[in-house]
Formats: C-alpha cells, structure tokens, sequence
C-alpha cells in the first residue's frame, strides 16, 4: 500500500523533513513503521489507534502531524519497542498526513528518521459516490471483476478514489480517476475476494477531505469445481428439484405395475363365478340320479366346463387333502338322459365329491 500511494505523498514528505525541530539525525537508526487500526480510513466520530514500531529499545517516541508534533497520549499496552496513540472522536480536521520517529533516552538524544507518511482520513465531507458492477450477483473465480466508482457532477477539485472492502484494514486499491470516474479491476478473483465492497473519493492536499462510502456492493464468487452443468443452467433446474423429478417417476412406474398385478390377481377368480361347488351332500347327489340309467349317464355326465374351468379347479384341489376326488357332473344329462345332453350345451357345472 505505501507503493501505491508513494506518487501522492512524494510531495507531503519533503515538507515534513523541514520542520522536524534542532534534534540531531542518527542515520544509523532504522526507520520506524507506522499503521493505523483498524483502518486510515475512519468515518466521523469513531476511535482510530496509530501504532509506532521500531526493533531499536531504549527509545522514546514521537508522532506529527504534517511537520507539527502532535501531543496524543500513548495507551497503556504501549510496549518495549511499540507506542500506540489512541486519536478519539475523530473529525475532520483529524485528517491529513501522520509520520512517528523516536530518540534515544540517553544524550546524546538523537532521533531517528520518521516513518513513511500515513494518511489519515476522516469521511463525510463530500456527497457519496456511486458503485456499480456489470457482474452482479455469482461471478465464478478465475475470472476478473470490475467495480466502477463515479463522483458526483459538482465536484472539480483534484481527488483519487479508494476501494474498501469490510473487514479490511487497509483500502484495496487506490486509483486516479479518469473524468468523473475510475475502474477498479480485481482480476483472477477467489473465494476469498468475495464480500461487501465500497468506494470513496478524497482530496489530494489540504485539508483531505473524503466523501462518504458508498453503498456497499456485495461480490460472490463461486468455486470452479461448483459450476452446474450447461443443460441444468440452461433449465434452472438444480440438484433437488431433479431428485423430486426422479423420485415421482419412480413411485408412478410402481403405482401401474400394483394395478396391473392387481387386476390380474383379481381375473381367475372371476372366470369361476360361473361355475360353483355343491353343497350337497354326496348322499344327495347320487339319490337323483334315475337307477335304471346310473351307470350309463354317470359317465357322460362326467364333462369339463371350459380349459378355463380345468385349471381353476386344479388350483382348488390341490388346496383340498389327497383323499378327496373331485367330479363335474351335468345334470341336465341325469335328468333327460344322453340323448337330449348331447343336442343341449352345457350350462350349469356343480362340484360334487364321490367317494372312491
């Protein structure tokens, strides 16, 4: 981030050296570092930590504002080698450019050369840009997104512009912009690129001020191993919906194939409601029969209904105990003899038992 931002502040740190006081320079000090927490860009009102680091002990430390010292007590979790200076309730002359040195306790109290330019900025001085991106919504990772910042119309002054992601510390690009607008381009994006994105624009010299965030921009990006198959794209029909598909097909297959056996099951049955099993005892039965013509109609009275009818009542005596023989008799032949049965179809079939 100090490479991006080294062209702006170039100007800000030939100042800064001219008015750093009578203290003598020890150029064999190492620079110290200098951050801001949680972030350089603040909104009005909130709490922002400067944090001055050096590997070098026995120090005191320094922070300035421009080429002015600045008076901001250091917390109390300073440590060895570590000064933080709370700034509170921060407004806009809050912002500008922020640089820390430190000097040795013992005399001779050189000091050592001040860290990097940290600009601070305090938003909500100009109206809110606007962000927009033509990929909206699931961008899949590999590719390259492009998230365009607009100022408004009525501001001619000399800005850049600054991307902000939430949760970020630092601004994720900082950017000239070209007319009234810049884009920013995140290319070859990941998973990890994903999240809510703002944008602001800012002045390039005093006083600093920044306009207000934009309105967040939200950027999903989907893995490459979670793309959905062109024909499943093409339809919108997802993982679910293809199984629920699946599934009533399945149950309707097996719903045609219980009625289908039903109705089979149900045909044999209905075959032998014309034909029917006496009740009568076999006493009865053979007392009906004329004495003069038993022998002779007995045996002509001893017919099959219909192949039908034969397999039927094969099905029923081999449900019935061995011992038990199975005879069809007409009795339409008993009573009018073979003659007459011969000419007449045949009708009515009882089952009767005969003993053997």
């Amino acid at each position: 981030m100090a490479a991006m931002m080294s062209q702006l502040l170039v100007v800000l740190y030939t100042g800064l050296c001219a008015g750093r006081g009578n203290r003598m320079t020890d150029e064999t000090l190492p620079k110290p570092s200098l951050s801001a927490r949680p972030s350089w860009i603040m909104p009005p009102k909130s709490n922002v930590t400067l944090q001055c680091h050096t590997s070098t002990n026995d120090v005191n430390f320094a922070l300035r504002k421009g080429n002015v010292p600045v008076e901001f007590p250091q917390s109390p979790d300073s440590t060895e080698g570590m000064a933080r200076f709370l700034l509170t309730d921060l407004q806009a002359s809050s912002s500008g450019p922020y640089t820390c040195e430190y000097y040795r306790r013992e005399p001779p109290q050189r000091s050592s050369q001040p860290s990097d330019i940290l600009l601070l900025l305090v938003t909500g001085e100009f109206p809110k840009p606007s962000l927009q991106a033509p990929q909206r919504g699931v961008v899949t990772a590999g590719e390259t997104v492009t998230l365009q910042c607009q100022r408004p119309d009525n501001i001619f002054m000399p800005i850049k512009f600054a991307l902000l992601k939430a949760g970020a510390a630092e601004p994720i690009r900082v950017q000239d912009p070209a007319g009234k607008e810049t884009d920013f381009s995140l290319r070859s994006v990941t998973v990890s690129d994903a999240g809510n994105y703002s944008c602001v624009y800012f002045l390039m010299r005093a006083p600093f001020w920044a306009s207000e965030p934009s309105n967040h921009l939200e950027i999903t990006v989907k893995d490459k191993t979670e793309r959905e198959s062109p024909k499943m794209a093409e339809t919108g029909v997802g993982t679910v919906e293809l199984t629920l598909i699946v599934i009533f097909i399945l149950l309707f297959i097996l719903g045609v194939f219980l009625i289908y056996k039903y109705t089979q099951c149900g045909a044999a049955p209905n075959k032998m409601t014309k034909c029917s099993r006496s009740s009568k005892d076999p006493q009865e039965q053979r007392t009906s029969v004329q004495p003069g013509k038993e022998s002779d109609d007995l045996s002509m009275a001893i017919t099959s209904c219909s192949p039908a009818l034969d397999k039927a009542s094969q099905v029923s005596r081999a449900e019935e105990p061995h011992t038990v023989t199975y005879a069809e008799l007409n009795t339409r032949a008993l009573r009018e003899g073979l003659s007459r049965q011969m000419e007449q179809p045949l009708e009515t079939c009882v089952y009767s038992t005969l003993k053997a």
